[in-house]
């Protein structure tokens, strides 16, 4: 594995634990939960494409799955906090 590809998932690990580590943080209020729920969604999309444009197979089903991917986490969310 290059350096590259590790700072790469070092950096999504990053967003990750510390979007857990402030969902946990926030914890009595289930609005700031949501709102951390969502921004790590979108940045583990942006993470991804970014990935997939350095790595040049960047393709539109790609980007699809991704948003689909932050979608699914962000209904899952919002159905388990009952916003």
């Amino acid at each position: 594995m290059k350096w590259k590809d590790v700072t790469e998932y070092f950096v999504l690990g990053s967003i990750l634990v510390g979007g857990v580590g402030v969902f946990y943080y926030v914890r009595p209020n289930t609005d700031l939960q949501f709102t951390t729920g969502i921004m790590t969604s979108v940045a583990y999309v942006i993470w991804g494409i970014m990935h997939h444009m350095i790595k040049k197979d960047l393709h539109m089903r790609v980007v699809i799955e991704y948003m689909l991917m932050g979608a699914i986490a962000v209904v899952l969310l919002a159905t388990m906090l009952k916003t």
